[in-house]
């Protein structure tokens, strides 16, 4: 059963799906920002921020729905054997473009709201190219390790990725010294 198949069951003005939907991810969806270790990135991280939202495979309809009226993202199951479906968006310029204006016309009502504004601001530093220095990839590290819930499942804390963009950041800048800096200190 298609999100078609629904028709009848969906509110006839598309306003109120839109505060159905923002009342379903208050409860099912979530503002994430990883971080992950990546040997080819200038400061050894990855920032990769995405909004995603849970059911059950039974009620696929609904994410379906979702997908359709936000009009961006794709549904996958959360593992290869789970009965659990995901709707994802990951890809930066569609939450910029469509997922961040979504919340802020059709803001949630739960704690979650604050997630948001750490996502959204999180994404307006990374789209003023914050993340690509190292200060300003601590700063974004540091809102995203105080997100859902002070990141209680977060793989990497503050620390370990301070402590290693600043190794990067010495090693980068020691390199880059000019070669007659570098005969002098070695004199």
């Amino acid at each position: 059963m298609g999100a078609g198949d629904q028709q009848g069951r969906l509110p006839a003005r598309r306003k109120y799906l839109h505060y159905y939907i923002a009342g379903f991810v208050d409860a099912e969806g979530s503002f994430n920002v990883s971080l992950k270790p990546h040997s080819k990135m200038k400061y050894g991280w990855v920032v990769d921020p995405v909004f995603q939202v849970y059911q059950h495979k039974d009620n696929l309809v609904i994410l379906e729905i979702i997908q359709e009226a936000l009009n961006c993202g794709r549904i996958k199951p959360k593992s290869p054997t789970s009965n659990v479906m995901v709707y994802i968006v990951d890809n930066r310029r569609t939450l910029v473009e469509k997922i961040i204006p979504f919340f802020e016309r059709y803001p949630l009502l739960s704690n979650k709201y604050y997630d948001f504004l750490k996502f959204k601001e999180i994404l307006e530093r990374m789209e003023r190219k914050e993340h690509l220095n190292p200060k300003g990839l601590l700063e974004i590290v540091k809102i995203a390790v105080s997100m859902n819930a002070s990141g209680k499942q977060r793989k990497y804390l503050y620390k370990d990725v301070e402590k290693s963009v600043k190794k990067i950041w010495l090693l980068r800048k020691f390199r880059t010294a000019a070669p007659s800096e570098t005969v002098r200190r070695t004199h």
